[in-house]
């Protein structure tokens, strides 16, 4: 394996936050001389000197001039080389056309905007200067070739266009050649431009266009075509597909690949990509030019993308790829296999040390985990790009815990840099593990985006959206993906492709959208136009099962069903620990295997009895307590009361448990309930029959005291305070029950105040007020997707689950302020779909104890923690 000569590597300053704060000038030699003066790490250049460097006031800046803080107006590409100009770390001079040149663009018609022009010409001069070389072909004077880059404020990879290795015509390249410089690898650097070029700025097709140069270029190369000739035969071909532009002189290139570059913003793989993770559309994009490095230049050079930390699971080491002989696009294609630098492989050291050096800067500067794109130019390595790292869930959450132990972040910074739906996502299903067990894979790539999935096999990105929008649950297979993929990726359950390794467009874009992928399965041929797939002998088709596992690689042709995870991370535990402190808040749970929970609240014990195949026998005891059953029928629904009751007693251990009574009248009693119209009306009222409420107290009252502890009853359907009071009179002769309310409508809310000042816990059931005050359909049978549509339609202002109307808001308050002159606990019971906004909402206002489904708990703990530190 060819490797770079350690002496020439350029030695990182190896700091810590307390050394990064912010720029720096670094000792350079220059002529002979030795200043100290900002100076470029750079084959063969000079110092910038103080004429080079741009004081344009209107579009144009150089990289090293601008302010790093300020990422809208300038983008994340340019700001990241900025902190690394400024730490001294080596990267290729460039400048930065600013998101102001952009909405100037956009809305002069999508044209570039008067001055730019002269701007851009004298900073790529300014450039040529720094390094001594000429922008603008001919021949006499060493090529500057720069690379055109997309730089938003936030991050969307591979969804904006790139152009590079522009600066070259047929002079330039043939002086090149005349200087001694390889023959195929300038004819190589030249074709791999008008290949982009074609593609990007004049809309053509790329592998149309390297098919039928293949000829010429052949004779080219061999020297039997001089490139003047080369040239012309672009440009005739160019013109046979009806280009709008010809133009061979690089400085009007350069106009046309920025204004490609801002088209790009638009595309529809750019928007489909920011309404997928909420980017705003009208933050625009910079462009940034920045002279180019060759990673083909030869056996010494080559490309490669690096993370400071594991993107897949987080573990804090170096993890990434690097391609020998080869560009950068070559590692996002996928079109050949890296090195892997996470291993240690013979002839890489070096290269790993001084990545784990420059990694360890940038992740003092960022404060976080950061991915670097970087090439190694005859031995000599420079960094082209750094900016936060895309992670998966499992990594987001480690990250974010282990920079808190680092003393790098604090609990908070932490808190909210992990989603909900990263949450979510890490607390996904799995492969079950009796099936996974019986099942064998039939090939294994590399895993690239954790997670386990099964669907039907889709070898097309468009059918697979349309198959996905019908319903079905689809794994995408492809040779490689590339951004005309982004539709059918976005729709599939997983990735799966032949070809490509970690870093690979189909890896970061899943690991982006956080799904599950497998790249690199060579054993495995997928044939689109077939629609099938093979491999050992066996063929497959379009729409048979598929599963994948996107962290062992393992691909098996069968579907596998899925489990809920046995438990969560210890990462995760110790980010949600940091939720509640900053909260505050109490979060108990409605399930009943809540083995961390401080509490188990609001537990209905009309679940229980379904669970345990109880219902109908418990339907059948409360109707013949209706029937006037007498003692004999209200001991029978005594004794299941206490049957239903112990599984939660174990389940609560000695933590605080709070029971709902099953209310007759309710939506769910209806649903559940057989033959609900036959019962007695008085059990549609809360206290309407005394025999029904005395007979759950006894029952409940005897499971207690078999457990030795006490057990508080909830009873819901309540409208004034003299009901609350009849309850508390049935509860007193039963010494180990403590009765409470659960309010369930805007009448009970208003006469709560008075309720807890009779003694009442009370909870807040959030669903039935939602529906009490709105008087709507029941919000928990409405799919949230549904009331979204609904709002957007304009019918309503906002989803009824999301805030709290006015009135409520102000009997809330009231309530919170009722309990502070008590010390009453007050508690929310809160449905399985729970919104931030109504979460963060009750916090606000004084809520402090949660009560919610077992498997929405640790979500609403990261996200009540979440809505403090940003009211912090």
């Amino acid at each position: 394996m060819p490797t770079a000569s350690p002496a020439r590597w350029p030695r990182p300053t190896r700091a810590r936050a307390s050394s990064c704060a912010g720029p720096r000038s670094i000792r350079c030699t220059t002529s002979g001389s030795s200043s100290t003066r900002m100076c470029w790490p750079w084959w063969g250049g000079r110092a910038m000197s103080e004429a080079a460097v741009m004081h344009t006031d209107a579009f144009v800046w150089d990289v090293a001039a601008l302010d790093a803080s300020d990422s809208r107006r300038f983008g994340g590409k340019a700001t990241g080389l900025a902190r690394m100009v400024a730490a001294g770390i080596p990267v290729p001079p460039a400048f930065v056309v600013s998101t102001d040149a952009f909405r100037a663009f956009a809305e002069g018609g999508r044209r570039l905007p008067r001055g730019l022009h002269a701007q851009v010409d004298q900073a790529v001069a300014a450039l040529g200067e720094t390094l001594g070389r000429r922008f603008g072909g001919g021949a006499g004077a060493q090529p500057l070739l720069v690379s055109v880059r997309s730089g938003a404020q936030v991050s969307m990879p591979g969804m904006m266009d790139t152009v590079l290795n522009l600066g070259l015509d047929a002079a330039a390249a043939e002086w090149l050649i005349a200087q001694g410089r390889d023959r195929r690898f300038v004819i190589d650097t030249w074709l791999r431009f008008w290949k982009m070029y074609s593609e990007i700025v004049l809309g053509l097709d790329g592998e149309d266009f390297v098919e039928a140069l293949a000829p010429v270029r052949a004779r080219a190369e061999s020297g039997a075509l001089d490139l003047a000739a080369l040239e012309q035969a672009v440009v005739t071909w160019l013109e046979e597909q009806g280009a709008e532009s010809t133009a061979t002189a690089p400085a009007e290139q350069l106009r046309e690949a920025i204004a490609a570059v801002f088209r790009s913003w638009d595309s529809p793989r750019a928007k489909a990509y920011r309404e997928h993770h909420g980017i705003p559309h009208d933050l625009g994009t910079a462009v940034t030019v920045q002279a180019m490095v060759f990673g083909n230049a030869d056996a010494d050079s080559g490309s490669g993308v690096a993370f400071s930390r594991n993107p897949n699971d987080g573990t804090p080491a170096l993890y990434g790829e690097y391609l020998v002989g080869r560009q950068g696009e070559d590692i996002v294609s996928g079109a050949a296999t890296p090195v892997d630098l996470s291993r240690d492989e013979p002839g890489y050291e070096e290269l790993r040390r001084r990545l784990d050096g420059y990694a360890d800067v940038l992740e003092a500067l960022y404060r976080d985990a950061v991915d670097i794109e970087f090439t190694v130019q005859a031995g000599t390595l420079y960094l082209l790009q750094v900016r936060p790292a895309k992670r998966t869930a499992e990594a987001a959450v480690r990250i974010a815990a282990d920079l808190v132990e680092q003393g790098m972040i604090d609990a908070a910074t932490a808190v909210s840099r992990v989603s909900a739906d990263q949450v979510r996502k890490l607390l996904r299903p799995v492969f079950d593990p009796a099936q996974l067990a019986a099942a064998t894979p039939i090939a294994r790539g590399i895993g690239s985006s954790p997670g386990q999935t099964s669907g039907i096999a889709v070898l097309d990105s468009d059918r697979a959206a349309e198959r996905a929008a019908a319903g079905e649950k689809v794994v995408l297979l492809r040779p490689t993906t590339s951004p005309l993929d982004i539709r059918g990726m976005l729709a599939a359950e997983g990735v799966l492709t032949a070809r490509g390794g970690a870093l690979s467009h189909a890896a970061v874009v899943s690991r982006a959208l956080d799904k599950p992928c497998v790249v690199g399965c060579e054993a495995l041929v997928i044939d689109p136009d077939a629609r099938a797939f093979s491999t050992g002998g066996r063929t497959w088709h379009e729409g048979d099962a598929i599963a994948i596992d996107g962290g062992s690689g393992e691909v098996y042709a069968q579907a596998i069903a899925l489990a809920a995870p046995e438990q969560a991370s210890d990462g995760l535990e110790r980010l949600l620990q940091a939720a509640e402190a900053a909260s505050g808040a109490q979060v108990w749970s409605q399930g009943l295997g809540a083995s961390a929970a401080p509490g188990l609240g609001v537990v209905s014990l009309t679940d229980i009895a379904g669970s345990l195949g109880r219902l109908q026998d418990m339907a059948q005891r409360v109707r013949d307590v209706g029937r006037g059953g007498g003692a004999q029928a209200e001991q029978a629904l005594a004794d299941i009361a206490q049957a239903l009751a112990a599984p939660a007693l174990a389940a609560a251990g000695q933590r605080p448990l709070h029971v709902r009574i099953p209310v007759v009248a309710s939506a769910r009693a209806r649903v559940l309930l057989p033959d609900w119209e036959e019962f007695d009306p008085h059990l549609f009222l809360p206290m309407g029959n005394p025999a029904y409420i005395r007979a759950w107290l006894c029952g409940l009252d005897a499971a207690a005291r078999a457990a030795g502890r006490h057990i508080t009853v909830l009873l819901g359907g309540l409208v004034e305070d003299g009901e609350w009071r009849l309850f508390r009179e049935a509860a007193a002769s039963f010494a180990a029950v403590e009765p409470g309310v659960l309010v369930q409508n805007v009448a009970a809310l208003e006469q709560a105040p008075a309720m807890l000042a009779g003694g009442a816990q009370v909870w807040l059931d959030m669903d039935e007020l939602v529906h009490s005050a709105y008087g709507s359909v029941s919000v928990p049978n409405v799919a949230g997707a549904v009331l979204d549509a609904y709002v957007a339609q304009g019918a309503i202002s906002a989803r009824p689950d999301a805030r709290l109307r006015p009135f409520l808001r102000a009997l809330v308050q009231a309530l919170v302020q009722a309990r502070g002159h008590n010390g009453e606990p007050l508690g929310a019971a809160c449905g399985a779909q729970v919104l931030p906004e109504l979460a963060g909402e009750l916090l606000r206002l004084g809520v402090h104890r949660f009560s919610v489904p077992h498997e929405q708990r640790d979500l609403i703990r990261l996200m009540l923690g979440q809505q403090a530190t940003a009211q912090g």
